[in-house]
């Protein structure tokens, strides 16, 4: 009799153990199910500096020169908040810093400033560089509409703007590089994009600050009588 209850004891303790064993594997099971299959793992500086930006859209040109390719960059989440006008000077800036994605290249000449903050009105969009603009360019038609549509497409890619004029100085300039007249406004021109290309990105993510209040050294004062040619 004893023998027998010793062997019953046996056996409720090996159902007992095979039961936990089985909950366990239950547990892990549904742990594993709930781990995410992929994840971005950023540290928390990263994630910071990401929730301060705005990403904005810069058209540079390609290796060759005969085509635009699109470049994203961050721009101060605080500069975007004060309205269209602010942000497209910021964007106009950096499109004046050049791109930081290998494989690109600038087209507005080196040297160019931009004179006064971008105005918008009735949808258009009007840009003052200064004389640098025309005076450092190469020259040759598709490289001075390339220029031109570089600012054009970059700027349309804001929502309040529509059309974009381009003016040197302050005044209209008839002939750039004997190629293109600026005495009008531009709408955005696609075709001079490269679309295989896609979105150029930074290698460093274009993660650094972006100074453009109106009181910025790169936008310099020039006279209006100053003929953007001599």
């Amino acid at each position: 009799m004893k023998k027998f209850r010793v062997i019953a004891v046996i056996m409720v303790l090996a159902l007992v153990m095979c039961s936990c064993g089985t909950d366990k594997k239950s547990e892990d099971a549904m742990e594993e199910d709930l781990t995410p299959i992929s994840s971005l793992t950023i540290d928390e500086e990263e994630a910071a500096v990401l929730n301060e930006k705005v990403p904005v859209i810069l058209y540079f040109g390609n290796e060759q020169q005969n085509k635009l390719v699109k470049e994203i960059r961050y721009v101060d989440i605080k500069e975007a908040k004060k309205g269209a006008e602010t942000l497209a000077s910021a964007i106009i800036k950096e499109l004046l810093k050049g791109p930081k994605a290998e494989g690109l290249t600038p087209l507005i000449a080196e040297g160019t400033t931009l004179r006064s903050p971008v105005t918008i009105s009735e949808r258009v969009a009007k840009v003052d560089f200064t004389k640098e603009f025309i005076d450092n360019h190469p020259g040759g038609k598709e490289l001075a509409e390339l220029t031109v549509y570089s600012i054009v497409n970059t700027l349309t890619e804001l929502k309040e703007i529509e059309r974009v004029k381009i003016t040197i100085n302050g005044k209209e300039t008839k002939n750039f590089k004997d190629n293109v007249t600026l005495n009008s406004d531009f709408p955005r021109n696609d075709a001079v994009v490269n679309k295989e290309v896609g979105l150029a990105r930074p290698e460093d993510g274009g993660l650094e600050p972006v100074d453009s209040t109106g009181e910025d050294e790169s936008i310099e004062t020039v006279s209006e009588d100053e003929d953007p040619l001599e």
